[in-house]
């Protein structure tokens, strides 16, 4: 992965996006010094700002998009219409400026924002239809998956019973930052063009489509 650093820092600066719950969330720093996350007024309005809001944070910084690093996308599992703008709004980025394009469950990145030491940290968000995605890691020198991502029945037995919980609430552009460079944290994508994130269920319009699809081959 190519690093850019900017001319106004030794530091790489990296925008990250965090579109994956109701509470999405951006962030522009480096790994060691993230920032904090700027929340977006809701998902409903994301796609409507998140140009502006970007350009907002980076004249803030006195920096041009040229000048960074790369950007950092959770890709889910979550919302389907937060990440497909999200998703699709970085992949434009890092295509118009050259950028790189990394991503990270978006479970990992609250888990990370709630991680207290090395203790589990056991991450849910809300799937709808009774269901729940869930997830656990450990932070150290590097990231443990301990469970990977997967949607399980809401009330299910989570396998920790100690350590942290984490929320869609903890949802953080700014840990994603955290977990660029950490083996087992963000990776860089090879083929931006070519991949799509892990919904982990298709939308409840296309969920409906199946659905109709399925009763009239009964």
């Amino acid at each position: 992965m190519k690093e850019r650093r900017s001319r106004r820092t030794s530091e790489p600066f990296y925008l990250a996006l965090d579109t994956a719950t109701d509470r999405p969330t951006l962030a522009l720093g480096s790994p060691k010094a993230p920032g904090e996350n700027l929340p977006v007024p809701s998902r409903h309005e994301l796609s409507r700002d998140i140009e502006r809001l970007v350009g907002a944070l980076l004249s803030e910084r006195g920096l041009a998009v040229g000048e960074l690093a790369g950007v950092a996308v959770a890709d889910g599992p979550g919302s389907f219409t937060g990440l497909r703008i999200g998703i699709a709004f970085a992949k434009g980025l890092c295509r118009a400026a050259n950028l790189t394009l990394l991503s990270a469950p978006s479970l990992m990145g609250a888990a990370r924002a709630a991680a207290r030491g090395t203790e589990p940290v056991v991450v849910e968000y809300d799937a709808l239809r009774g269901d729940v995605y869930r997830a656990s890691y450990r932070f150290g020198p590097s990231v443990e998956v301990l469970a990977p991502p997967a949607l399980v029945p809401a009330g299910s037995p989570p396998p920790y019973s100690s350590g942290s919980r984490a929320t869609a609430a903890d949802a953080s552009a700014a840990a994603l930052l955290r977990l660029i460079g950490v083996p087992g944290g963000a990776s860089a994508v090879p083929d931006p063009a070519a991949w799509e994130p892990e919904y982990g269920r298709p939308a409840e319009a296309e969920a409906r489509r199946r659905a109709r699809q399925a009763a009239r081959g009964a």
